[in-house]
């Protein structure tokens, strides 16, 4: 049984659940970032505008490693009723680009990856990557949730996209500006108090993470104008500056390391340790300081600006 097969089957179960003079069940597919897609079911609310999806692939994970179909349902009709609300949003604040306007920031996604998201959202050009444009809301219970500006959102607000790309280029480091912290900090963190001892990180490359406070998009601070070159004239380092996903990157300053060695390195955790929606780019970048220039390595020894 294919997923899309699974998903109508699930849909078909719930809706013997539900109310269906005062709900509404469907499947849907939706295209999520790097052009893949995904399988949904929405329990929709009469009288309500906003609904909530539950998506399909780890419950179809778990149906082909052998849980019964009716017993999963049972969960994602339970997962839709915790999530469901019972009063519908005002959109008045996303109706005027008045309103909207000073919430629209960036974020940067692979441009290969995501051509056909491109023909319907206004995007920019950076190095081999596309920054595209989001509405962040800051809310509850909503809060961080985003919506994606579309060319349609630019008819409706009756703006030039140059309007939208000068916004958000000033918004986008002022509601969500870099943080840069040490890989032994976040790693210590992430451990919870345990004891680590030093050695653990002798003679290891100093690295450090740059992202943003909400910690969602970060990869976007390296586009930030000035964040790269005033941290690279601190530590008086050139930089090669690692995707490692749409959420953040990695500074490790220049010391020897080839570029094509970490280019292998970000490959292979992007095929292996990533969520394929959340991978930016297979290789890294390097930020020449005396320059103030960042340059795309996509191949050993070929580097474009």
């Amino acid at each position: 049984m294919q997923i899309t097969e699974f998903t109508n089957q699930m849909v078909t179960l719930i809706k013997s659940k539900v109310n269906t003079e005062t709900k509404k069940v469907q499947s849907h597919s939706i295209w999520k970032n790097n052009g893949i897609q995904e399988e949904g079911i929405t329990l929709i609310e009469k009288g309500v505008n906003i609904s909530p999806t539950v998506y399909m692939r780890e419950y179809y994970d778990r149906f082909l490693q052998g849980e019964p179909l009716p017993a999963l349902a049972n969960e994602v009709m339970e997962e839709l009723e915790r999530c469901k609300t019972y009063k519908s949003m005002d959109i008045s604040f996303f109706l005027s680009f008045d309103n909207a306007k000073r919430h629209i920031v960036y974020k940067l996604i692979n441009r290969e990856k995501n051509e056909e998201l491109l023909k319907e959202v206004p995007s920019l050009s950076y190095m081999d990557l596309s920054m595209v444009f989001y509405y962040l809301l800051d809310d509850m219970p909503f809060h961080h949730a985003t919506i994606l500006i579309h060319n349609s959102h630019l008819t409706m607000w009756q703006i030039a996209k140059e309007e939208l790309f000068r916004q958000a280029l000033e918004n986008t480091p002022r509601l969500l500006p870099a943080t840069i912290r040490r890989m032994q900090d976040v790693v210590r963190e992430m451990m919870k108090g345990r004891q680590l001892e030093e050695p653990l990180f002798e003679n290891e490359i100093p690295m450090y993470i740059m992202s943003n406070p909400i910690k969602m998009n970060g990869a976007a601070t390296m586009a930030y104008p000035g964040v790269i070159r005033n941290f690279a004239e601190t530590i008086r380092k050139n930089l090669y500056v690692i995707p490692s996903s749409i959420h953040e990157v990695i500074l490790v300053p220049e010391s020897g390391t080839e570029g094509s060695n970490l280019n292998d390195m970000v490959a292979e955790v992007n095929h292996t340790q990533v969520d394929p929606k959340e991978v930016l780019a297979d290789h890294v970048y390097y930020y020449d300081r005396k320059e103030d220039q960042m340059i795309s390595c996509v191949h050993e020894n070929i580097c474009y600006c």
